[in-house]
């Protein structure tokens, strides 16, 4: 691995930050909402099952517009794209500002999530395209250390707010920090190619959002209507079937939505598998420690959410420092490092579900957080480092597609194994009940965690491909 470091301009370092914090502001808002669940039920007159919608309309809309960044940054323009995504997050910050009704507030929860949508993956496209080989783990760790801070600060910062001022406020005070990022980023970003036309397959991206949000009901009525054949087997089939077509076409079509030639590189699939997963158990745990706190430690929406801040600053400390270890010493090490902390964290979590307490709670979050800063932007660095140029958009589209969708993902079935401690001890008093969930819960994040051990530890490093790989994109651009 080369120790040579590269010279990277000011302007360049100062766009991938503007867009990093236009993104960090859209995720923290994501997160913040979980702890104000039952203000919004109160001030609305409505249940949880609708309230949740807040959170999960949101990670629909960001992933479905992340399912289009390749098309969209190929034809048109990066400052074109970064204002439509830097007008969308003020505005729908706005709405939800001031929104007097729960629809008001989810559509601009909507229109926010498209902002965020199209400024996040910019982030990581200006590393892949702008940034030397030898310094792309160090750039996509540290912007990545935004990105990564946010959902885990998220509920910290929303108890913060709602509990000593108002719930509206969570969108009033990122606003101008959203903004005056939108404007520097506006201000210097810059791109090596120039927009190409080519035609939007509607009908690809109809079915890749038919499926996202298929398994998404499908999953959320779990906890309400059971194995339903109407309510969950069916959507959950349709959701398959969406997959498969949207499969069969994009294969035979020259303007695919998504080209999954991306798929043919063993190695970016495997690292596209291990983000996933990870991002998955991360936003679940961000949802399943707060809530049992509340709910069955009896803390209020500030301690609950405090609990997950040490875990949220070590993580933004270490993000960069993981990158350049990866830089420096090859993707095993840190993937070694961070599967061991991450089969502590959860064996422990499971473990002890019986006898959490906030302390212990702290001390393994924060454990957790060591091995997640470790593997998460790591394992983007690497998935893309596989690929061609030319398949480089479609690859950044497919992480940051799955990044959102996968916290969605994780809060619905966290959601639904909790529950599945009222159903196995339906006389047991609802601490009980709630603990028992939890443990469910944990459980099961060990055994995804597992596989993220055994995807990572047999990795293989890249060796000799870092000069051609940069070579290859130099003459490209």
């Amino acid at each position: 691995m080369s120790t040579t470091t590269p010279v990277i301009p000011t302007q360049t370092k100062v766009a991938i930050f503007g867009t990093a914090s236009l993104a960090f502001c859209g995720i923290l808002v994501e997160t913040s909402m979980n702890v104000t669940f039952p203000t919004l039920m109160h001030q609305f007159h409505t249940t949880l099952a609708t309230v949740q919608w807040v959170t999960t309309a949101y990670l629909l809309a960001v992933a479905a517009t992340m399912v289009i960044t390749a098309f969209i940054q190929q034809r048109f323009r990066w400052r074109t794209i970064i204002n439509v995504g830097g007008a969308g997050f003020v505005l729908g910050g706005l709405l939800c500002t001031v929104a007097p009704q729960l629809w008001l507030l989810l559509f601009g929860r909507i229109i926010q999530a498209i902002g965020t949508g199209l400024a996040l993956p910019l982030v990581f496209a200006q590393i892949m395209t702008l940034v030397p080989f030898t310094a792309q783990g160090r750039f996509t760790g540290t912007a990545g250390m935004l990105i990564a801070l946010a959902p885990s600060l998220g509920p910290t910062y929303g108890g913060l707010v709602t509990q000593l001022l108002s719930w509206r406020l969570i969108f009033g005070i990122t606003l101008p920090f959203g903004l005056i990022a939108w404007l520097i980023t506006a201000k210097t970003i810059r791109q090596t190619q120039a927009p190409r036309s080519r035609p939007f397959p509607l009908c690809q991206f109809g079915l890749v959002v038919a499926a996202l949000i298929l398994l998404i009901f499908s999953v959320n009525n779990l906890s309400t209507h059971g194995l339903s054949l109407v309510f969950v087997w069916l959507p959950l089939l349709l959701a398959v079937l969406a997959v498969l077509t949207f499969t069969r076409s994009a294969t035979r079509t020259t303007h695919p939505l998504i080209n999954l030639a991306v798929f043919q590189q063993g190695d970016f699939t495997r690292a596209l598998l291990i983000y996933f997963f990870i991002q998955f158990i991360q936003i679940g745990l961000t949802f399943l420690l707060p809530n049992f706190a509340q709910l069955a430690l009896g803390k209020n929406a500030l301690v609950s959410g405090l609990m997950l801040l040490a875990g949220s600053l070590c993580s933004a400390i270490l993000s960069p420092l993981a990158g350049k270890l990866m830089d420096r010493r090859g993707i095993r090490r840190p993937f070694q490092i961070g599967s061991g902390f991450l089969l502590l964290a959860t064996l422990s979590l499971a473990g002890l579900a019986q006898h959490l307490s906030v302390g212990l709670i702290i001390g393994l979050f924060v454990d957790f957080q060591i091995g997640f800063s470790c593997l998460f932007n790591n394992a983007l660095t690497y998935g893309l480092q596989q690929l061609p140029p030319q398949l480089m958009g479609d690859g950044n589209a497919l992480f940051n597609t799955l990044q959102q969708y996968s916290g969605s993902l994780g809060t619905a079935i966290m959601a639904v194994l909790i529950t599945l401690g009222t159903r196995m001890a339906p006389s047991a008093s609802s601490t009980m009940q709630t603990t028992l969930g939890t443990q469910i819960a944990l459980w099961f994040s060990l055994i995804i965690i597992m596989i993220v051990a055994a995807l990572a530890l047999t990795t293989k490093p890249i060796a000799n491909m870092a000069d051609d790989q940069h070579q290859s994109r130099s003459s490209n651009h």
